[in-house]
C-alpha cells in the first residue's frame, strides 16, 4: 500500500512533468495568434490544505490542475518557469529517493 508521503511526492513529480509540457507548448506557440498561456497549478492548492482550507482533503489527494490564462505567453516568463520547475523536480526526486531509502532501511535494517 502506498503511504501519503509517497503519493504526495508522486503527484508532485507528475505535476512537474505536466508543467514542463505546458511550458514547452507555451514556448512553441509564442508567435501563434490567439494562443493563451497554459499553466499547471499544484503548490497553491497544497498550501491551502496545509493551512486548513482543504474541504476535507489530505495533502496526498491534491492533483495538478490545468489553467488557461487570459494573455499569451512571454518568453522570459516561460524560461523562468522552466528553471523553477526543474529545481522543484530535482528537490522532489531527491525527497522521493530519500523516502525510499528510509523504507529500505526499515525493511532490511541496513543503510545504503
Amino acid at each position: 500500500m502506498i503511504n501519503d508521503k509517497t503519493r504526495l511526492l508522486s503527484n508532485a513529480m507528475a505535476t512537474y512533468a505536466r508543467r514542463m509540457d505546458a511550458i514547452s507548448s507555451n514556448i512553441a506557440n509564442l508567435d501563434t495568434p490567439g494562443y493563451r498561456k497554459i499553466s499547471v497549478s499544484f503548490e497553491e492548492r497544497l498550501q491551502e490544505v496545509l493551512h486548513g482550507v482543504n474541504g476535507g482533503r489530505g495533502a496526498a489527494d491534491i492533483r495538478p490542475t490545468l489553467e488557461i490564462g487570459e494573455e499569451g505567453p512571454v518568453l522570459e516568463d516561460e524560461l523562468m518557469d522552466m528553471a523553477d520547475t526543474q529545481m522543484r523536480n530535482q528537490l522532489t526526486a531527491r525527497a522521493l529517493s530519500e523516502h525510499f531509502s528510509m523504507i529500505r532501511t526499515g525493511i532490511t535494517g541496513r543503510t545504503g
